[in-house]
């Protein structure tokens, strides 16, 4: 029960304070988007460089990946199925499974983890991150390119396919979280073989004082996105898709990361709550790029948001998490 105090208290508590942002004078359209950019291109990447730069490459593991990914393909799958069933064109099928799949590991996931766990938490989840959107969106982008090329025959539509697959996938590499993980453990691994190298201290002063307002900035942000998108039409598809993001896949990535790829309990126990995380916002702008199921994706991420306050508590008492 503590663990609820300490990290769900904490956590949505802010989320809170964010949405009474939004919902007021105080946050414009305009200021949300300077405030996210500011978040993700200033606090979170000096959180991110910190903490992987203090990492050893001999204790990363790999099979997380294998466990997370795994389970996260497992389910993308049957809820395709779901969607075919239900008679939903390809492109609708994708941002189902989507929706029910792809976890805020940024906005929530790491302020989440860094108060349960501290920085020794955040490398199974970094490591994740680094190739999430990478492999999910450009996943999710090729489906929606074939079937929005399904009609199209012979090498330029492959060509532009190509292109577009090309585009998205440089997109998410572009994106600022992933060059700060891999510079930070690139610097780990100068200063560890190059004597003498190492951050200047001024230098990791500011880069202390950016980390430390990244989970903060973060969830707020999260809290004052969602007052300015609010639910848009009907709800209940949204709702069978956070059910399954909230509750189906964290069992099959801690059922999976214990029997099939045994894992560290720690790297297991983040890797699983990462899974329990709500839906992140890229659901919907992906379903904004391609005009698809925009409202499904759009209420998914309010829903899934709302709903975890729930099953991250549950979670928490399940997987025995005691605050550090």
């Amino acid at each position: 029960m503590s663990a609820i105090v300490d990290i769900i208290v904490p956590v949505f508590g802010m989320v809170l304070v964010g949405w009474l942002i939004g919902r007021s004078k105080l946050l414009s359209a305009e200021g949300l988007r300077g405030f996210t950019a500011v978040t993700f291109y200033a606090l979170f990447p000096a959180l991110l460089f910190r903490s992987m730069a203090k990492v050893q490459l001999a204790t990363l593991e790999p099979d997380v990946l294998l466990a997370f990914f795994g389970a996260v393909f497992i389910l993308y799958a049957v809820m395709m199925g779901l969607g075919h069933l239900k008679g939903l064109r390809l492109g609708d099928r994708a941002m189902f499974a989507l929706s029910g799949t792809f976890s805020n590991g940024v906005g929530v996931g790491i302020p989440f983890i860094t108060y349960a766990f501290g920085e020794k938490g955040l490398v199974p989840l970094l490591m994740i991150i680094s190739v999430h959107s990478l492999i999910l969106l450009t996943f999710t982008c090729f489906l929606m390119e074939i079937d929005g090329h399904g009609s199209g025959s012979g090498g330029g539509a492959r060509g532009r396919l190509a292109a577009k697959l090309g585009g998205a996938a440089l997109s998410m590499l572009k994106h600022p979280v992933i060059p700060a993980i891999f510079a930070g453990l690139l610097w780990g691994v100068m200063t560890t073989h190059i004597p003498g190298l190492a951050t200047p201290v001024v230098i990791d002063r500011i880069l202390q004082a950016l980390a430390a307002a990244a989970p903060p900035c973060g969830l707020i942000m999260v809290g004052a996105s969602l007052a300015h998108v609010g639910l848009k039409g009907h709800w209940q598809p949204a709702a069978a898709a956070s059910a399954f993001k909230l509750m189906a896949l964290p069992v099959l990535v801690w059922a999976i990361g214990r029997y099939v790829f045994p894992l560290d309990p720690l790297w297991l126990t983040v890797a699983t709550l990462n899974a329990a995380m709500p839906a992140g916002a890229n659901v919907y702008l992906i379903g904004q790029m391609y005009d698809t199921g925009v409202a499904r994706a759009t209420n998914a991420v309010v829903i899934s948001t709302a709903a975890s306050v729930l099953t991250l508590s549950a979670a928490l008492l399940l997987l025995g998490v005691q605050t550090r």
